[in-house]
């Protein structure tokens, strides 16, 4: 049950939101997208956008990062960010889900309300399956790994194998 619940958007609206900043970013023809060096570049082309790497224990037991909509400020468990640099698939999802959070929530400015409630949320006007979603679409770009087999989406970008086979799934 989410705490929150926003604005609806769909994968074929978030698969063309994260199209237009690979766009934006110059990025709309890599495969891997070097999501940790991409944290200096948001935090130098959007003003409101800034990030730090926190120790292990200065956020909860299962959270490992986390992204303050109010200020655009995301903390990354240090523990994540360096797994993130050697290449590990789910840290580097990780760091692209809380993007999501800041491009959905902060610079686009879904509407977003508490859930008080507690209503069944639909994915669709879930915060975190857009920002699920706008990640594996920003790092599995669908208009370049069409053809491809998950093992050779995991090769080429970068992501876990759970990732590589979500997106291969969702292709249509």
């Amino acid at each position: 049950m989410s705490d929150y619940i926003v604005e609806s958007k769909s994968r074929k609206e978030l698969r063309r939101l994260a199209r237009v900043l690979r766009k934006h970013l110059g990025l709309e023809n890599e495969l891997w997208i070097p999501i940790v060096e991409l944290l200096d570049v948001l935090a130098e082309v959007f003003s409101d956008f800034s990030y730090e790497i926190v120790g292990d224990n200065e956020l909860p037991n299962g959270t490992h990062a986390e992204t303050d909509i109010r200020t655009g400020h995301i903390k990354i468990k240090e523990s994540v960010y360096l797994r993130a640099c050697n290449g590990e698939g789910r840290d580097r999802m990780t760091i692209a889900h809380e993007i999501g959070h800041y491009f959905t929530l902060c610079f686009c400015g879904f509407s977003l309300q508490r859930n008080f409630k507690r209503q069944e949320v639909k994915p669709f006007n879930d915060p975190e399956w857009q920002a699920k979603c706008f990640a594996g679409e920003f790092m599995v770009a669908h208009h370049l790994t069409g053809d491809m087999s998950v093992s050779e989406i995991v090769e080429a970008c970068g992501v876990s194998i759970d990732a590589a086979d979500y997106q291969h799934n969702h292709r249509g």
